[in-house]
């Protein structure tokens, strides 16, 4: 496993990009129209530039996995954290949506500790053709690891049944639900409490 760094970005974002295309939450969150892959990818770019910025940007040793997660309240947002969101919002999002998603993001921060002490589990992707399970066991065990090690649970959102069913095998529990009725997905809010307690 390797700490992801700057010149890791154009790997990372493709990984995450391929991984996450037909997901519907990532869907859901980007502008639908013939440039829906690209939207991805800048969704992608924002989340690796956010995670990065937070010391949480994970890739597998084979070069095929990635994950981005890092401590919540690592740092305060600065201008450039700014900068970010705004290209998100016009190169992904569009302008006309951001009230809509800023109020979802809310919603799902609103689920999460108060304090910003947990880790939160953003993406988690393996190239497409190499689900042999290597990658992605690695990366678990990185981020399970960094959770003990530091005492501190683990958060994470899924909109997927399959995704749902291995989390709760690697320790997950769903405490809560959230149904986004004009998309029809239903979503899981998942913690994994740390193993050893600081």
């Amino acid at each position: 496993m390797k700490i992801g760094q700057k010149k890791d970005q154009l790997l990372v974002v493709d990984i995450l990009t391929d991984s996450f295309f037909e997901n519907p939450s990532a869907n859901w969150v980007v502008k639908s129209d013939s440039k829906i892959r690209n939207r991805i990818r800048e969704l992608c770019k924002y989340a690796f530039k956010t995670s990065l910025m937070r010391r949480g940007v994970f890739i597998s040793s084979d070069r095929k996995g990635a994950a981005l997660c890092y401590k919540y309240n690592f740092k305060k947002n600065n201008l450039l954290d700014y900068w970010n969101q705004l290209v998100l919002a016009i190169k992904a999002i569009g302008l006309s949506r951001l009230p809509s998603i800023l109020k979802r993001e809310a919603f799902l921060n609103s689920k999460r500790p108060k304090s910003g002490e947990y880790l939160y589990m953003w993406f988690l992707g393996v190239s497409p053709g190499f689900h042999d399970g290597h990658a992605a066991s690695e990366l678990k065990d990185t981020v399970l690891e960094l959770s003990d090690k530091q005492g501190l649970p683990i958060y994470l959102e899924t909109s997927i049944e399959k995704n749902r069913r291995v989390y709760e095998r690697f320790g997950f529990e769903i405490f809560d639900t959230w149904h986004e009725e004009d998309q029809g997905v239903l979503v899981y809010f998942m913690r994994r409490m740390p193993t050893i307690q600081l």
